[in-house]
This record gives C-alpha cells, sequence and structure tokens, in this order.
C-alpha cells in the first residue's frame, strides 16, 4: 500500500515509534536487514546503487508542521516552529523509504537556507558532503509502527555549530520484497 496524504494527517496523532538503541531492540534483525540499519555513509548512495534504471525523491509534504513530543525532547527545543520534510525515497518507481527530517527555525546560516530548499534532491548529498557536520547515535525502531505498512526504522540527529537537523528512516516492504529481506511484523499484517 503506498503513502498517501491520509496517512500522513494520521502521522499527526499517530503514537511515536518506540525507538530504541540497538542493544535494547527485542528482536533486532540480524545479515543483510542489520547492515541497512547500521548503515553509517548515506543511505541514498546505497540505495542509488541498487537502481536499476530510477532513483528519485518524492516529496510527500514540506514545512512548518506539527511535531510529537518525543521529537521535541530528542532535539532538545521547546518551541513549535519545526520544519519538517517527508518524502518517499524511490528505487525503479517503487518506495523503499520513508523519511522524515525535522530541522528547528531555530537553526543558523546559508546551510539551512539550503536544506529548506534543497528541492526533490537528497538531504544525505548535503548531510555527506560537508565534513562540519557530525551525526550523532543511531536509534532503532520495529516494524509496524507507522499508519501504513512499515518495516524496521532508524533515526539520529546531525549536528554543526549551527544546525540540529534529526532524520527518521523507515524501510518499506518494497525493498523487502526486492532484495528479498524478510518482511514480518508490518503494520496491518
Amino acid at each position: 500500500m503506498p503513502v498517501n496524504p491520509s496517512h500522513l494527517q494520521q502521522l499527526n496523532g499517530w503514537p511515536a515509534p518506540v525507538w530504541h538503541q540497538a542493544a535494547h531492540l527485542t528482536g533486532a534483525p540480524s545479515g543483510p536487514w542489520r547492515s541497512w540499519l547500521k548503515e553509517e555513509g548515506s543511505l541514498t548512495r546505497r540505495l542509488q546503487g541498487h537502481a536499476g534504471s530510477s532513483f528519485k525523491v518524492r516529496i510527500l509534504n514540506q514545512g512548518v508542521l506539527p511535531i510529537q513530543e518525543t521529537e521535541r525532547q530528542w532535539l532538545a527545543i521547546d518551541h513549535q516552529r519545526i520544519w519538517v520534510r517527508q518524502v518517499l525515497l524511490e528505487v525503479d518507481e517503487e518506495p523503499w523509504v520513508f523519511a522524515r527530517s525535522l530541522l528547528p527555525l531555530d537553526s543558523r546560516g546559508s546551510l539551512l537556507r539550503r536544506l529548506t530548499q534543497v528541492g526533490n534532491q537528497a538531504l544525505g548529498h548535503l548531510l555527506f558532503a560537508n565534513p562540519h557536520i557530525q551525526r550523532g547515535n543511531l536509534q532503532f525502531c520495529a516494524p509496524g509502527q507507522l499508519p501504513f505498512p512499515s518495516l524496521w526504522g532508524r533515526a539520529s540527529c546531525f549536528y554543526s555549530d549551527s544546525l540540529r537537523l534529526l532524520v527518521a528512516e523507515h524501510y518499506l516492504p518494497a525493498m523487502a520484497t526486492r532484495l528479498k529481506l524478510p518482511a514480518t511484523g508490518i503494520f496491518g499484517d
């Protein structure tokens, strides 16, 4: 089932995914899933390496949107002014990853402008090309925590002197099918 606008609206009232460190994630996958969850480089580049004919970023919505309390705590902020970008990363016309990125609007400088005006390009190109941006620890969530079919998820914060950006990425069933990864625990099974 593809992600549609009603699913995105449901995210606003949907319980936040329960995030864990890898050591505390019950039923954490091994083998191929583990390499996707713990990918330290650009997920975009890795996805592009699996594309036969195309890779694209499909913007579902972006702008100043509501965020969940856990996201506010993760970013260590106490205000509502957050730029949120929700996209699908599609490989050969199939949605493989749902990504939700949150950027406090009190961030400063040209990087903020570039991130909010990236259009249909992947954020990873900007984040991994800038040597001043550091990535925090990865956290993980089990399958089935979104209001549409979803598999394992991962999230981390990216930091620089003037930037805090939270990026959550949830792997989707089409990816598991194409790569022959186990697809158990999907919401709606």
